[in-house]
């Protein structure tokens, strides 16, 4: 690519991503919608199911969940599909979504898949979006916080409130399992949504490490979307270097 065409192409996608990421700004009067987490006990009482009924469906069905430690916690939300389709059909599976043999062809699919190369210029867009939209979300968090409105960064007494469990299992997922986090002077600080996937990665791997096809879909998803990803920026950072 022409050095010139290059810069050209640079400053005007930089304009355009920036442009974008202003007027949403505009259009959004939060920049993140925290989530609202019920304990097993609160889902079983809303539900009416039995304990042992979730626990199937979390097993057999891959209900989103995340485990803290040793507590479950759910989005009414995000349950409420798996819910209705068990009380309408038991453990009936007549769409056929649940089919071992469905799960691992898409796994293999997954496992597979060849995509075209991308276009260095579509890798350098997607990067320059999600860098300004990472420092769009910064200026954001900083102007809520300074009005007191939701933002993305707890402490560990927020953290834990929001995760409805102690500060010390807070403490445990930190210093045990390396849970993301800052650390500034002696006061640790929670990023809430880098939080949220670990705890939505590390609850996956523990059902895919016992063998559970669902569990294990569910993960390599997650592996397959950060893969991509990494690859498209590592392949848009060799050509940068060539040009």
């Amino acid at each position: 690519m022409n050095t010139g065409l290059f810069e050209s192409f640079i400053k005007n996608t930089l304009k355009e991503e920036f442009d974008k990421i202003l007027h949403l700004s505009l259009i959004k009067e939060e920049s993140v919608a925290k989530k609202t987490y019920l304990t097993m006990n609160e889902i079983t009482e809303r539900t009416k199911l039995k304990t042992s009924t979730m626990g199937d469906l979390i097993r057999r069905r891959a209900m989103p969940h995340l485990r803290v430690k040793s507590r479950i916690i759910f989005i009414e939300e995000e349950i409420l599909p798996t819910i209705n389709h068990y009380k309408k059909h038991g453990w009936t599976d007549p769409d056929d979504f649940w089919s071992v043999s469905n799960v691992i062809k898409e796994l293999e699919d997954l496992r597979n898949d060849e995509e075209e190369p991308e276009l260095i210029e579509e890798a350098i867009r997607k990067i320059m979006s999600d860098e300004l939209e990472v420092f769009s979300d910064e200026i954001k968090n900083l102007i809520n916080k300074n009005n007191n409105k939701g933002h993305t960064l707890l402490t560990v007494k927020e953290a834990a409130n929001y995760f409805r469990v102690s500060t010390s299992t807070i403490f445990s997922l930190i210093h045990e399992d390396e849970m993301p986090h800052m650390k500034i002077g002696s006061k640790f600080i929670i990023v809430l949504e880098e939080a949220e996937a670990f705890l939505w990665r590390e609850t996956a791997k523990k059902y895919a490490d016992t063998g559970n096809i669902y569990w294990t879909r569910i993960l390599e998803r997650i592996e397959y979307e950060e893969k991509k990803r990494k690859a498209a920026f590592d392949k848009a950072m060799e050509r940068i270097g060539d040009l």
